[in-house]
């Protein structure tokens, strides 16, 4: 999935903001059962398996999943 959250006139804290919001969107919209091509289907599969942010012309910085993940302790902060 490729979207954009922000302008680059917007603060951080906006822009958290609408990470925040289009990642839960993303995790509520989750299949109770899924799995990847040619793998059976589980609860328990990575359902995100990449993140990255970057600008329009930019260079594309990989994110940590467990900052991605809304059931995760790192959500949206820092990992140790």
């Amino acid at each position: 999935l490729h979207f954009g959250v922000g302008k680059g006139s917007f603060g951080s804290d906006k822009l958290l903001d609408n990470i925040r919001t289009v990642v839960e969107e993303i995790h509520n919209m989750k299949p109770e059962m899924y799995g990847r091509k040619g793998k059976k289907p589980s609860k328990n599969a990575p359902y995100v398996l990449r993140a990255h942010v970057t600008a329009t012309q930019g260079k594309g910085i990989r994110v940590d999943l467990r900052t991605v993940d809304p059931a995760g302790k790192f959500y949206m902060g820092e990992p140790e």
